[in-house]
């Protein structure tokens, strides 16, 4: 579930806890519903979609910030210090940031299948084919 629909759902079930724009207080009147035993699926739905959202802006912003420090010129370790992340050694933080700032990094959009052929390509003949 996307965080726009969540949203929505929540919206419906319980249109108080939408009123707050803070995504984190959302997320804690869901998690004291859920205490109370009064949490419907559609809130726990919605809850599962706005901690999966948190997720993905937590990586959108640490991915920025790693970028910003490192043409900024400062070192991995200086980066690692920084942030203080208590990374024992360059490398260490290099092997934990390097992925998110590779200009090469591979970026799909998100219409493709995993494995197999490409719907609407012939296969390849095979041996036994061409006898």
């Amino acid at each position: 579930m996307k965080f726009d629909e969540a949203q929505r759902w929540l919206d419906q079930a319980d249109p108080q806890i939408t009123r707050d724009p803070s995504i984190t207080k959302q997320i804690d009147q869901l998690k004291a519903k859920a205490k109370e035993g009064t949490l419907t699926r559609n809130g726990a739905a919605a809850w599962y979609a706005m901690v999966q959202e948190l997720r993905r802006l937590a990586d959108y912003y640490e991915r920025d910030l790693i970028r910003q420090l490192r043409s900024d010129g400062m070192t991995w370790a200086q980066v690692a210090d920084a942030v203080q992340a208590q990374l024992n050694s360059r490398q260490a933080a290099q092997a934990k940031w390097k992925r998110l700032i590779d200009p090469g990094r591979r970026t799909t959009s998100g219409d493709m299948q995993r494995g197999g052929r490409k719907k609407g390509t012939p296969s390849q003949p095979t041996v036994a084919d061409a006898q």
